[in-house]
């Protein structure tokens, strides 16, 4: 199916296996008008099987753990059948190594699952327009899993110039182009020219993707 117009509300689906928590984000997330719940599932299997007959939504909020199909698994078939779904994955602390095959498999951004109710509403909303939410904590500890897997590789340096690699650090870091802008004193918009150098230097399209590229190939 055809995906909706994009610039109202988001149209989000939820796919998280307890029942509380489903629930809990189906409510708290419909409570604001920019955000359009299209569906909230138990399992992945559940979302493909409603994605073959309903027009797709903008973005998907999806658990690693689930029964059957995996989130990653989940993941990788949306961004293979669906790839203009924006999936944000739902995560612990302890699941580097997950989240690392989260990134991999196409997912945009990160959210814990213990993030208050405005926190989780901020970074959905960040998602369309900074292309991919990060948690600080996620992303640091996503950069002590990577050091601690072996040396650092000789890498290209994309010919990133200084400030763009000062901005490079803070991406991984997890700051929005808004405290990028405050930690360097330079305008918002100069920020994001800032980020859309990176990008095209590194050839990606989220953050997600800035952060697997900038720790794997050793740019830090």
């Amino acid at each position: 199916m055809k995906a909706r117009e994009k610039g109202g509300a988001i149209d989000l689906v939820i796919v998280e296996d307890e029942r509380e928590v489903r629930e809990g984000l189906r409510y708290l997330l419909g409570l604001d008008g920019r955000i359009r719940i299209a569906g909230a599932f138990a399992r992945a299997e559940e979302l493909l099987s409603w994605l073959e007959c309903n027009p797709q939504p903008e973005m998907a909020l999806m658990d690693i753990n689930l029964p059957g199909m995996s989130g990653i698994e989940a993941t990788k078939v949306l961004q293979g059948r669906w790839p203009a779904i924006i999936v944000l994955i739902l995560t612990i602390f302890e699941e580097e190594d997950k989240i690392l095959a989260s990134i991999r498999a196409g997912a945009k951004g990160y959210i814990l699952k213990n993030t208050k109710p405005e926190g989780l509403l901020e970074q959905i909303l960040s998602a369309r327009d900074e292309g991919s939410p990060i948690s600080p904590t996620v992303a640091r500890r996503l950069l002590e899993e990577l050091r601690r897997g072996g040396p650092e590789r000789n890498a290209n340096d994309y010919a990133l110039t200084p400030r763009e690699r000062e901005v490079l650090k803070d991406i991984v870091d997890g700051l929005t182009y808004r405290e990028l802008a405050e930690r360097h004193h330079i305008a918002g918009s100069t920020a994001r020219k800032h980020m859309l150098h990176i990008y095209q230097k590194l050839n990606v399209s989220s953050k997600a993707e800035i952060v697997r590229k900038a720790l794997e190939e050793g740019l830090l």
